[in-house]
């Protein structure tokens, strides 16, 4: 399950009555877990706001189209808060958060959160480096083998910049317009991969972390492989 899947969905009792809507995932203060739920109630008379409420994670279910809490009520933040082991204000909201590598680098902020929710923990991080990073090499994706968790205001890596996994970005549709243009030879498709180079010299002259030299290394190669393909 995805982070940015579960927010804003309904949240119901086992009887079917709705309770509220999920406003965020809560995590663990230092360990990369999810522990629980906030949950917006719905307002008095359709006016009045209510506090949110703490939802462990263990006392509700993932259906398809709704968090089910097996009572027919919420909890109390203090019954909640007995049964996580967790006071609310120590859970941590990864959304936005700073994302440090092993070297103390910030490297970007946490763009959604993948976890196992049968026991909490993190799946993967998807870290998105700013605009222009994820519009040139997408966003990165760290493995659960490299979420060390939360400290110090930042979700901490175990490794660096350069071993994440980039989604593709502009590099992806630049090599995707170059094997067009080695196939058709059209306007389109050599407009598609001027652009994924405008978008590649973008990000390489604004990100020193290594971004830009991933993207032209790629463009690099489709660029090669044409000009090959071309005799």
């Amino acid at each position: 399950m995805k982070t940015s899947a579960i927010r804003d969905v309904p949240v119901r009792s086992a009887g079917g009555s709705e309770l509220g809507r999920v406003s965020e995932v809560l995590f663990h203060p230092s360990e990369p877990v999810a522990v629980g739920l906030s949950v917006q109630p719905p307002r008095v008379a359709g006016v009045v706001a209510r506090a949110e409420r703490y939802l462990p994670r263990e006392a509700c279910k993932i259906a398809e189209d709704a968090v089910v809490v097996e009572a027919e009520r919420l909890p109390s933040r203090a019954a909640s808060e007995r049964a996580v082991g967790l006071a609310w204000d120590d859970t941590v909201q990864w959304r936005g958060m700073p994302v440090a590598a092993a070297s103390g680098e910030t490297i970007g902020s946490v763009a959604d959160v993948e976890v196992d929710w049968a026991t909490g923990s993190v799946i993967g991080v998807e870290v998105s480096t700013g605009i222009v990073g994820d519009v040139a090499v997408g966003r990165l994706s760290a493995t659960a083998a490299q979420v060390v968790g939360f400290s110090e205001g930042a979700v901490r890596l175990c490794c660096e910049y350069a071993e994440l996994a980039p989604s593709g970005g502009a590099a992806k549709a630049a090599a995707a317009g170059a094997a067009v243009l080695k196939d058709v030879g059209s306007a389109a498709a050599k407009r598609a991969y001027d652009a994924g180079m405008s978008a590649a010299k973008a990000v390489g002259r604004s990100m020193r972390s290594g971004a830009g030299n991933k993207v032209l290394r790629a463009l690099k190669k489709a660029a090669s492989e044409l000009t090959r393909e071309d005799g």
